[in-house]
C-alpha cells in the first residue's frame, strides 16, 4: 500500500532519506536503458579506469528531455519536495550516472562517504568549536537528491549505504575512512525503479559494482530557489514548459526553473505574519 506523504516525511525527518517504492514504470525504465546503454559502453571502452560516467543536463539532451520530462515534474515528487523543503523548490541539476562493473577483488568495496552540496555539517566538521556540537532539532534541506534506480540494487550491482540520522548529528568521517564500512552504516534494499529522496546533510556512498553490468541511477537534485545551479533553463524543452506554465499561472513549475519574479517578496510577507503572531503572544512584564 502506498504511504502518505505525512508518513514518508516523519521517516525523512528521523532518518534523513525516504523511499518511494515503483516510483518509475518498468517500460520507462526500458526505454531510458535502451536509450543510453550504448552511450555508456562506448565512454567505458574509451575510459576503462573511469570510475562513473554522466550524462548531464538532461534537459538539453536531444532525445532524453521529452523521454523524461514526465519523471522530472511528478508531481508526487514535486508534492513531497514542497512538503520537506517549503514552496522554495528549484532545479540544480538533472542527469543520469553509470557505474561500470569492476573486477570480482572489489566486491562489496566502499566507493567513498559524503555529503551532498549544499550541506554545513563537512564545513564545521573540523572547525576548533566542532567538539562541543550537539545533535540539533530537524531543519529543512537546503537541497535534496532523488535517486532513480534503473536496476535491482544487489550485492553484486553495489548497495546504498547510509548513516541514518546523520543529517542531525555533526557525524564526520576522516579522509581515510572514507572507503571504509561504517558502525551505523545501513544498506538500503532497492529494486528497479524505486526512487530515494535524500537530505543534503545525509551521508551517505555507493558500493562498487561488480556484476557485470553497468548500474545506473536518474538524479533530480534540487535545490532553494536562488541557489547557483548546475543545468542551463535557457533550452528548448525548458522554455516550452515555461511557457505552458505561465499560461496555466504554474507558479511551481516555473519556481523549479528559477523563475519567480514575486518570491522574496511573498516570503517577507510570510516573515512578518510570524513575527506580528510572536508579538502577540508576548506575556507582559
Amino acid at each position: 500500500m502506498q504511504r502518505t506523504l505525512e508518513e514518508h516525511f516523519a521517516e525523512y525527518k528521523r532518518n534523513g532519506f525516504t523511499l518511494f517504492r515503483n516510483y518509475m514504470s518498468h517500460s520507462l525504465l526500458e526505454d531510458v536503458r535502451s536509450a543510453v546503454d550504448a552511450e555508456f559502453a562506448r565512454r567505458f571502452a574509451e575510459h576503462p579506469d573511469r570510475p562513473r560516467a554522466t550524462i548531464a543536463d538532461l534537459m538539453a539532451h536531444p532525445t532524453l528531455a521529452h523521454l523524461l520530462k514526465p519523471h522530472l515534474l511528478n508531481s508526487h515528487m514535486l508534492d513531497f519536495a514542497e512538503r520537506v523543503m517549503g514552496p522554495f523548490v528549484q532545479l540544480d541539476s538533472f542527469e543520469i550516472t553509470g557505474f561500470p562493473s569492476r573486477p570480482a577483488d572489489q566486491f562489496n568495496r566502499v566507493a567513498e562517504w559524503h555529503r551532498d552540496a549544499f550541506n554545513y555539517s563537512d564545513m564545521w566538521a573540523n572547525h576548533p568549536s566542532s567538539a562541543h556540537f550537539k545533535p540539533h532539532p530537524y531543519t529543512a534541506p537546503t537541497a535534496c537528491n532523488c535517486l532513480t534506480y534503473l536496476q535491482d540494487m544487489t550485492a553484486e550491482s553495489g548497495a546504498l549505504r547510509v548513516v541514518p540520522g546523520s543529517h542531525l548529528d555533526f557525524s564526520h568521517i576522516p579522509a581515510q575512512e572514507r572507503d571504509q564500512p561504517h558502525a551505523r552504516e545501513v544498506l538500503v534494499e532497492l529494486s528497479a525503479g524505486d526512487m530515494v529522496f535524500t537530505h543534503n546533510e545525509l551521508l551517505h556512498a555507493g558500493s562498487i559494482n561488480t556484476s557485470e553490468q553497468t548500474r545506473y541511477f536518474i538524479s533530480a537534485y534540487v535545490q532553494r530557489i536562488g541557489l547557483p545551479h548546475r543545468d542551463r533553463f535557457d533550452v528548448p524543452v525548458v522554455e516550452a514548459i515555461c511557457q505552458e506554465a505561465r499560461q496555466r499561472n504554474d507558479r511551481r513549475t516555473l519556481r523549479l526553473f528559477g523563475f519567480d519574479a514575486n518570491f522574496a517578496e511573498r516570503e517577507q510577507a510570510a516573515w512578518r505574519a510570524m513575527i506580528a503572531e510572536d508579538r502577540a503572544e508576548l506575556h507582559p512584564q
